[in-house]
């Protein structure tokens, strides 16, 4: 008999902090081997997608624009880890919601460099 698959459960409490000794190095370690250090996005977007019905946290996903660029693309995700796309239905609601009929998703983030923070 196949052993049942333990269904993954988020609870929005994933993540933990890190020591900035131990994320310097890491951040340096990956700089030494890549031209794009970072990507900032702002507050406003961010919560955007975490007040989404259901959203519990954010999924990164690296990606590659038309122009070939690194991009990082920020999509809600439920308890079950599903993604809020923009056209998933929201239970409750006429249609669908947010910007043009959907959840939102996001791009265009400052890259750095050129917008890299002060030393």
């Amino acid at each position: 008999m196949a052993k049942k698959k333990k269904l993954l459960r988020f609870r929005g409490n994933e993540g933990k902090a890190m020591n900035e000794n131990v994320v310097k190095k890491w951040i340096q370690q990956h700089e030494d081997h890549h031209i794009t250090k970072a990507h900032f996005f702002g507050r406003e977007i961010i919560e955007k997608i975490l007040r989404q019905p259901s959203c519990v946290g954010i999924r990164i996903y690296y990606a590659i624009d038309d122009e070939g660029q690194k991009q990082l693309i920020l999509v809600g995700a439920d308890e079950k880890g599903a993604n809020l796309w923009p056209s998933t239905k929201v239970k409750g609601k006429k249609g669908l919601m947010g910007d043009g009929g959907g959840n939102t998703t996001a791009d265009g983030s400052v890259p750095c460099p050129p917008n890299c923070p002060p030393k």
